[in-house]
């Protein structure tokens, strides 16, 4: 398994310089970065960057917006340019109300986002790309009947399409991402690394007794599964923030791969 930074943890490094942003990437020792947000910056310029540091294009989290009927076909052509890997979808639903309102959700409302992502998935493999979704708490802790919206993502799409299941976003909404990950063998090539801890929320890191991370047997399971990415994100913005983050995630990550 190789170990990836998130740039939206450094999210504010990465506007104000790409290419200096990468090199320490580099340096601290990640083998790849998953980018997040808008195509500001011309894919080939993306591409060389990375050829030239060092590091592999791991996925891209592209918002539903840029994955409609009027926008597929740019977005798959700039992610191709890019020498991107996996489109993941960031979100559906939850407290931003993407895609549909809080008042619409329901178990039908999913099943359509199924379907939908079934469909782009199908489109990406025609240029050798991998469609996925990003896991938030709400897809764990919204129930319909018996149904989550993790449950129904996961039945209701094929087995081309990954799960990029977030072991913080996961544990926040009381689920076990050990388990999660475990009961979806190779569906989890990318796995979210993400410190949280319940009683001080995202102000932890990978390696911190605060951090509810079970990573032995988040790792455990990641290896049986499949996982290819282990994708290190942290949200803290006081304690840890940015690349002090990064740099003790990525030194805690290495001490836990260590012990397998």
């Amino acid at each position: 398994m190789s170990v990836a930074l998130g740039l939206y943890s450094v999210y504010k490094e990465f506007q104000r310089d790409l290419e200096s942003t990468l090199r320490r990437v580099k340096v601290i020792g990640y083998e790849g970065v998953e980018f997040y947000g808008p195509f500001i910056h011309e894919p080939e310029k993306i591409k060389a960057y990375l050829e030239a540091i060092g590091l592999v294009n791991c996925g891209w989290h592209t918002e539903w917006k840029l994955l409609q009927p009027d926008t597929i076909e740019a977005t798959l052509d700039y992610h191709t340019r890019a020498g991107t890997t996996h489109i993941i979808i960031p979100a559906l639903g939850g407290p931003w109300q993407i895609g549909h309102k809080q008042s619409e959700d329901g178990a039908e409302v999913w099943v359509r986002y199924a379907d939908r992502i079934n469909e782009l998935a199908r489109l990406a493999e025609e240029r050798n790309l991998r469609i996925g979704y990003h896991t938030h708490a709400h897809e764990f802790n919204t129930h319909f009947g018996e149904s989550t919206p993790w449950s129904l993502l996961s039945e209701h799409t094929h087995s081309g399409v990954l799960l990029e299941l977030d072991s913080g976003n996961c544990i926040e909404a009381g689920a076990d991402p050990a388990q999660a990950i475990a009961d979806h063998p190779g569906r989890v090539p990318l796995v979210h690394c993400k410190p949280f801890s319940g009683h001080v929320g995202h102000e932890t890191f990978i390696g911190s007794a605060t951090d509810d991370n079970d990573w032995p047997a988040i790792l455990e399971a990641c290896s049986r599964s499949g996982t290819e990415w282990l994708i290190v994100e942290h949200e803290s913005e006081t304690e840890y923030p940015q690349f002090d983050g990064a740099e003790r995630c990525y030194a805690g990550m290495l001490e836990q791969l260590g012990r397998l």
